[in-house]
């Protein structure tokens, strides 16, 4: 009788378990999604999108949220982690459009010779397309970016006028952004506490050093690839104090409370201080607790990068889909654009 009751128990928790993974892998799925691959250009390179489109409605008239990706070679969808917040969006009835960064899978170029101005022109040049190509009124057209787009977003913002802004896990200065990471990196690592302060600023004033006075020999040196080397030496002094001044239109600005990348109540401040003089342009700015970089539940998947998560955390990643988020992030997001669209 013991052995039936516990293979009823085992039966019973392998539905669930599939169930529920069921639900959170369609969040990975664009099988039935309504989706168009197009091209656009920019600086002389020709870049591959997806215009990825709600099924009721047409896209002329929809809120289109042009993705702004963070650091590395990612691809249009990131690798498939952007998908669970795509479907969410897709469902509140916002259309997206994300593509390969230069180099990547599809597009041309090389995204590490890119400057953070370099990168705000491309956003402007896809906003350029939508209008131009695809007929999408301005004022139905936005930007959502991730970290690094932290920087290009605002920059983007005053080469054009967005619908909204949203921004998650931006820094504002990127050195004392890289500071913080390595102070992080270091307790992880188990580094004395007492000694991490001495270490930040010692490798902070080195890489200042190193990348204001670089030449080939200390290139060949350096333990950075050299593209790299040089990507970091175009854009290390980034600053978006003054674009986040004088951005056009509305601001939402996500952290989450125990980002490993960035120091969000820091920024947070940073933030309120240099939008607080913008005119006629509302700027939300919140911090949501037990939450990541990427505002995913920090109990679960927080990680400074993608490759230190283990293989397991990607399959619960997965079996999560979009319920991987911080309560209620998804939806001010979505909300947050929705009601920018309603003024029109």
């Amino acid at each position: 009788m013991r052995w039936k009751i516990i293979a009823v128990i085992l039966v019973t928790f392998t539905i669930i378990f599939f169930y529920f993974f069921l639900l959170g892998s369609q969040d990975f799925d664009t099988t039935d999604t309504k989706q168009k691959e197009v091209l656009f250009h920019s600086q002389g390179d020709e870049l591959s999108a997806t215009l990825f489109m709600p099924k009721k409605g047409i896209l002329k008239s929809t809120p289109v949220a042009i993705f702004i990706h963070g650091d590395g070679p990612q691809n249009r969808t990131s690798n498939s982690g952007y998908l669970p917040l795509i479907h969410h969006l897709l469902n509140q009835g916002i259309a997206v459009m994300t593509w390969d960064k230069k180099g990547i899978d599809n597009s041309k170029g090389n995204w590490l010779k890119q400057s953070i101005s370099d990168r705000a022109i491309e956003a402007k040049d896809a906003f350029n397309y939508l209008v131009e190509r695809e007929g999408v009124s301005p004022d139905y057209i936005g930007y959502l970016g991730f970290s690094q787009g932290g920087w290009v977003i605002p920059k983007a913002a005053i080469l054009t006028r967005p619908a909204f802004s949203v921004i998650i896990g931006g820094a504002v200065n990127w050195m004392d952004q890289s500071a913080y990471y390595t102070h992080k990196r270091l307790e992880a690592e188990g580094y004395p506490e007492e000694l991490i302060d001495i270490k930040v600023d010692s490798i902070h004033k080195a890489d200042n050093k190193l990348f204001c006075d670089f030449n080939d020999s200390l290139i060949q040196q350096s333990e950075i690839e050299k593209d790299r080397f040089l990507f970091i030496a175009r854009n290390f002094k980034a600053d978006a104090s003054k674009d986040l001044e004088n951005m056009q239109g509305p601001l939402l600005a996500l952290w989450g409370e125990d980002d490993l990348n960035v120091p969000a109540e820091i920024n947070a401040q940073l933030y309120k201080e240099h939008t607080a003089n913008r005119k006629d342009n509302m700027s939300v700015i919140k911090i949501y607790p037990k939450s990541t970089h990427g505002l995913l539940k920090s109990s679960l998947f927080n990680y400074q990068l993608e490759s230190q998560w283990p293989q397991w955390k990607e399959w619960l990643f997965i079996f999560h889909g979009r319920k991987a988020y911080t309560k209620d992030a998804l939806f001010d997001i979505s909300y947050f654009i929705l009601q920018q669209n309603k003024k029109i």
